[in-house]
């Protein structure tokens, strides 16, 4: 690692201006070298397919069952979990919610009769969100129709050779980004 002088240069004018820092440099070494052409092709690309994946997924879910993608999820998450229920730490934290964005998820998902709160037993301050009847029946009405989007919009392109390698990319990284961002 090359060391550099903490001096101030000064410029034309007398006045000082700033060098980079050792540490500053070799983070921006390191920049360049993991952002390659191909890296940023595939960040670009990621984001333009996100994008329009969740657009057209959305689209043609609410479309077909009158259930938007959020929504889907939401169902999903408290499918899945132990007792088909969840706290609102949990929820936010499976959909990567702010607590108030769920909070207003959750008022209207309530309001349709999708989902109910319980309180926690031995817990006044906090609430369970669970599947109400309802919720379980839009689930099993939208989940074929979620699934066949997902084979003709994603899995259409993937070959399964590739699957692992791009499963094992994105896993890696939404378990960093979880991490880095406290959900």
């Amino acid at each position: 690692m090359k060391v550099v002088s903490r001096k101030v240069a000064t410029g034309s004018a007398g006045k000082p201006s700033p060098r980079p820092h050792a540490k500053d440099a070799d983070v921006s070494e390191v920049g360049r070298r993991l952002l390659t052409v191909s890296r940023l092709n595939a960040w670009g690309a990621f984001l333009t397919a996100h994008k329009a994946l969740e657009t057209i997924l959305s689209r043609e879910l609410e479309s077909a069952c009158g259930l938007p993608l959020t929504w889907f999820d939401a169902l999903a998450q408290l499918r899945m979990a132990p007792a088909q229920r969840l706290t609102m730490t949990q929820l936010a934290s499976a959909l990567l919610f702010s607590k108030s964005g769920l909070t207003r998820l959750i008022d209207r998902m309530e309001e349709a009769g999708l989902v109910k709160r319980l309180a926690r037993p031995g817990d006044r301050r906090s609430l369970h969100i669970a599947l109400a009847d309802a919720g379980e029946k839009k689930y099993r009405q939208a989940l074929p129709i979620h699934l066949d989007h997902v084979k003709r919009h994603f899995a259409a392109y993937i070959d399964d050779g590739e699957a692992a390698a791009v499963e094992s990319a994105l896993m890696r990284m939404a378990n960093a980004v979880r991490r880095e961002s406290g959900l």
